[in-house]
């Protein structure tokens, strides 16, 4: 399996594995007070987080091994079964794992010149049906390296389709180009 990780959320399988076996990890809740500049008016500006630090005796991966049985269990999503106002769907998706570069433009009336007001890179999911999954990812979470196929797309990256099998949360929002919005979970590469 560990040849074929693609992306772990470390915080959702680390979740998942304590409701699955009930063992609880070792907890510390730190608070902290944040101060700012300048006067304010105490009960409106408390300024308190909490921070959880929570420490288990294994790894994620051991983790993940144990609880990708309860993952595996659930549905491959359709995307033809979206709507607008849905509840978010869990579940398994296949698709090719590739990354695209969205710009908002406009053309400068003088001139007649594009001015990029805006862009982003992102990864995305495409189906076998031709949708397309846009994915919210944090960097941390790919496997060495993978997180930097979205700075090499500028450069270096002709191609990129990497066939995957991924668990994801679909929610309902819809970006400009049709695309439904999706936290992945766990992104294997496919056989």
């Amino acid at each position: 399996m560990l040849n074929r990780l693609i992306y772990l959320d470390r915080a959702y399988v680390s979740d998942l594995y304590e409701v699955v076996t009930g063992d609880s990890p070792g907890t510390q809740i730190t608070r902290s007070q944040a101060k700012k500049a300048g006067a304010a008016i105490p009960i409106f500006s408390a300024e308190v987080s909490a921070q959880e630090t929570r420490t288990y005796p294994l790894s994620t991966l051991a983790m993940l091994q144990t609880v990708l049985t309860e993952l595996r269990v659930n549905p491959d999503l359709d995307p033809a079964l979206f709507e607008a106002e849905m509840r978010s769907r869990y579940g398994w998706i296949e698709g090719e794992l590739t990354v695209f570069k969205v710009q908002t433009t406009v053309r400068e009336s003088r001139t007649g010149d594009k001015k990029t007001l805006a862009s982003d890179a992102f990864f995305q999911i495409l189906t076998r049906k031709c949708e397309s999954l846009a994915l919210i990812t944090t960097p941390e979470y790919f496997a060495s390296g993978l997180d930097n196929f979205i700075r090499m797309q500028d450069t270096l990256l002709k191609e990129m389709s990497i066939p995957v099998r991924a668990y994801v949360r679909v929610m309902s929002a819809n970006s400009y180009h049709g695309q439904w919005v999706a936290v992945p979970f766990v992104i294997l590469e496919r056989e």
